[in-house]
């Protein structure tokens, strides 16, 4: 199972997707607000991994990174796909 579908699959649940994908967008604007306010953007990381770690116990599996830290670099893609609702198509046989 490659990491894309290996993290889609451990976020099933709408309330873990939605926490997700603002656990993502949060995550991400630390990068953006460091240039401005560095203590503020170091707080947005934990509040980032918090809600996350919130959607994974409504979905009662634990976080992909933990099985493999890269999926941490997976995440914005998963997300981008998921709001251009690009789906996994497996090619015709």
């Amino acid at each position: 199972m490659g990491l894309y579908s290996h993290y889609d699959g451990a976020h099933n649940h709408p309330v873990n997707r939605a926490l997700h994908m603002l656990a993502i967008s949060v995550g991400f604007s630390s990068i953006i607000v460091v240039w401005w306010h560095w203590i503020i953007a170091l707080l947005l990381v934990p509040t980032a991994f918090a809600l996350a770690w919130l959607g994974h116990l409504v979905e009662g599996n634990k976080p992909a990174f933990l099985s493999n830290p890269v999926h941490v670099l997976v995440a914005p893609v998963w997300m981008v796909r998921k709001i251009l609702g690009v789906e996994n198509k497996t090619p015709p046989t």
